[in-house]
């Protein structure tokens, strides 16, 4: 494996040969790792959250909006990522 996963194993934040499963029911991705004071579950809403802080806050709006703007291949791109990021979202509330 990777030297991370060595350490991992090392530091007992996974278990050695232990099939994990990475992918939700819903398609979203889970932590593969997890510590003694931060389990995968809160990694995981701790992500969600960072996702809710960082993309909703108006300057980052605005400058997907603007990016979206420069290019019709690019609009394609930025809302088919916001269709999947508010699937992620929703799946999370579930």
């Amino acid at each position: 494996g990777t030297t991370l996963y060595k350490q991992a194993v090392e530091n007992g934040w996974m278990e050695e040969n232990k099939t994990i499963n990475l992918v939700s029911k819903e398609g979203v991705q889970l932590a593969a790792i997890g510590y003694a004071h931060l389990s995968r579950d809160e990694i995981y809403h701790h992500l969600e959250q960072f996702y809710r802080q960082f993309y909703f806050r108006p300057s980052k709006i605005w400058e997907i909006v603007r990016e979206m703007l420069t290019s019709w291949d690019m609009m394609k791109r930025r809302l088919r990522e916001g269709v999947e990021f508010f699937r992620f979202l929703r799946a999370h509330e579930a």
